[in-house]
């Protein structure tokens, strides 16, 4: 069993995600790990605009899996200082709680 977040932050929010992203206790979608194998963005990237983003907005999950049925918009910046956009939700699974990325990419990226 791991660690339990410290008090304080059990319930959610960008400083759950904080924590969870910080202890490696995330994983990406088939999405976000495609953008990230063609190299739009590295994780180091992605972990400093989580650190330093703040929640841009957030929506209704439609699947309604994730810990207080959200999605969180995070903006912030990467490593080279760029506006970096990252989508995502807390889920629990056998008990342990895990940030899921959804997508991941600098802001202005472009896939074609």
């Amino acid at each position: 069993m791991m660690d339990r977040p410290p008090r304080g932050i059990r319930g959610g929010g960008l400083s759950l995600i904080r924590y969870l992203v910080a202890t490696s206790r995330y994983r990406l979608s088939e999405k976000a790990y495609e953008l990230l194998s063609q190299g739009f963005f590295e994780l180091e990237d992605l972990e400093r605009a989580i650190e330093c983003g703040t929640v841009y907005k957030t929506e209704k999950d439609e699947l309604k899996n994730s810990v207080g049925n959200k999605k969180y918009i995070i903006i912030g910046h990467d490593t080279s200082g760029y506006l970096f956009y990252t989508c995502g939700k807390i889920l629990k699974l056998d008990g342990e709680q895990e940030y899921f990325v959804i997508t991941a990419h600098g802001e202005d990226a472009n896939y074609d």
